[in-house]
């Protein structure tokens, strides 16, 4: 074997190993996400507001009842989600996934007059979209909102909460899970550091 293809060889594994077999322990991705993370522990306001997200907002949601249950916040508010979801066995029928989320909210002992669902919106930029909507629907007397998501989001949900809601209403990060806990890391960082950084020049530019 000629030495080009030996180094072309070394090259493209010592590249699997980098990209590929590294990244995947949990540990190393937490590493490599940890710039993302942003969290307040002690987090209370006078509302909280779950993002949208698609299996991860159940992580999300579990820390939101949280916050209501340890007395950090008296209500929480979500943006409606009216895709068809899965079939109620209960109702004989299926149910969208924003009522399964207030279901899921009231299951975990959450009162439902506690639970304020907002209409859904739509946007190119998600969280940028769900900011101002949460912003033209928040209630007059709050003045500090926790906002729940997944560790790997928190820095990016935070600029776009801050730039979105009154100067006069404070914006606190509440994290759902530890950064090594939740399922946002399984999935491509790359993608949030490159949302990040698009965030970072439009939050600049307003």
């Amino acid at each position: 074997m000629k030495l080009p293809r030996l180094k072309l060889l070394a090259a493209l594994f010592c590249g699997f190993l980098i990209f590929v077999v590294i990244p995947s322990f949990t540990e190393v991705r937490a590493l490599l996400a940890a710039p993302l993370f942003i969290t307040e522990t002690a987090a209370r306001g006078d509302a909280c507001y779950v993002l949208a997200g698609g299996e991860t907002v159940w992580e999300r949601l579990n820390a939101a009842a949280d916050l209501v249950h340890l007395g950090r916040v008296p209500s929480i508010y979500l943006m409606d989600n009216p895709a068809r979801d899965q079939y109620n066995v209960r109702e004989g029928r299926s149910w969208s996934r924003g009522r399964w989320y207030v279901d899921y909210l009231v299951w975990r002992g959450v009162p439902a007059e506690r639970i304020r669902v907002i209409p859904a919106a739509e946007g190119f930029f998600g969280t940028r979209t769900e900011a101002a909507n949460l912003a033209s629907h928040l209630d007059a007397g709050v003045r500090q909102v926790v906002i729940v998501s997944s560790a790997p989001h928190m820095r990016r949900a935070l600029m776009a909460f801050r730039d979105a809601l009154p100067a006069t209403v404070a914006v606190v990060p509440f994290a759902a899970t530890e950064l090594r806990s939740s399922q946002e890391l399984c999935h491509p960082l790359w993608i949030e550091y490159v949302k990040l950084a698009v965030y970072s020049v439009m939050s600049r530019w307003r």
